[in-house]
């Protein structure tokens, strides 16, 4: 299966707000510095237009309220849970697909990165702090919607060491930063 890079294909990682990652169809967006704001993990109105703008210079077009095209790529604004505190992954996440996008928040950006690490045996959270670099995220809610899944043991484990480097890193670079 060949590697699906988003980064090179669009200028996702030039932009301050987005963040991708090589091999993950996924794209997420910074929101701001107040992570707890609520327990829905939906995309703001201001992200949702962001990306659109941001999408809509790169040539795709509004297809239907969910979905944006290009050629024959599709952007996918999945629905979001009706329920506090639920996860809103889901196991194709993790599938490189060039003909699909999926927008997502970070915290969900996240939880696809952690089943990513338990899926290749690794503890390493190089690929989580590089998320959080860019575009911090509800450590808080993903420890507690993990429960009883195949990343509790990690989100529990490495809690306090996000969230102190999240913590750092919102000092140096989010202090002043607004939201969209």
């Amino acid at each position: 299966m060949s590697i699906v890079d988003i980064t090179q294909t669009y200028p996702i990682l030039q932009d301050k707000h987005l963040y991708a990652q090589s091999g993950l169809s996924l794209v997420t967006i910074y929101d701001d510095n107040w992570f707890v704001r609520n327990d829905y993990d939906i995309l703001s109105r201001g992200q949702r237009d962001y990306l659109q703008t941001f999408f809509h210079q790169q040539g795709f077009q509004q297809k239907t309220g969910k979905v944006m095209v290009c050629d024959e790529v599709e952007l996918h604004f999945p629905d979001p849970k009706r329920v506090l505190a639920l996860s809103s992954y889901f196991p194709e996440m993790l599938i490189p697909n060039k003909k699909e996008l999926i927008a997502v928040t970070p915290t969900t950006f996240a939880e696809a990165l952690f089943h990513q690490i338990v899926a290749s045996g690794t503890d390493s959270l190089d690929s989580i702090k590089s998320l959080i670099d860019k575009c911090p995220y509800n450590i808080e809610l993903l420890r507690d919607i993990s429960y009883r899944t195949a990343i509790e043991a990690i989100t529990k484990a490495s809690f306090d060491e996000l969230m102190r480097y999240q913590q750092q890193v919102i000092i140096k670079k989010f202090k002043r930063k607004k939201a969209l």
